[in-house]
C-alpha cells in the first residue's frame, strides 16, 4: 500500500544542540531508499507503508541515541495518494 507521511522531530531534553539532533534525523532519511523532501518545518517521505513505518521507527531510535526525551508530530497519508511532485507542481516558487 502506497503512502505518505511527515514527520516533524522535536528534541524536548535540555542542554542539548537540537539542531544536531534534527540533522542526524535527516542524515539517516536521506539514507534510506524512498522519495523525501525537507522542508522548514518537516521531512515529507513516500514509499511502501510498510517501509515508511519501519523508517518512521528507526529515525526516532537515531533521534533517541543522545537526548531522553523526543516529541514527534507525523502526519499519514494511505491509499492512492499524490506524489511530492504532484503536490508541490503548482507552488515552484518561493513567494515575498
Amino acid at each position: 500500500m502506497k503512502a505518505s507521511i511527515a514527520l516533524q522531530v522535536l528534541p524536548l531534553s535540555q542542554g542539548i544542540d537540537r539542531i544536531a539532533t534534527i540533522d542526524q534525523v535527516i542524515a539517516y532519511l536521506q539514507a534510506q531508499s524512498v522519495t523525501m523532501v525537507v522542508t522548514p518545518f518537516e521531512t515529507v517521505l513516500e514509499g511502501e507503508f510498510d517501509e515508511l513505518m519501519r523508517i518512521l521507527k528507526e529515525a526516532l531510535e537515531v533521534a533517541g541515541q543522545e537526548i531522553d526525551n523526543v516529541f514527534a508530530n507525523v502526519k499519514i497519508n494511505v491509499g492512492e495518494i499524490l506524489s511530492i511532485d504532484e503536490k508541490l507542481e503548482k507552488y515552484t516558487e518561493t513567494t515575498h
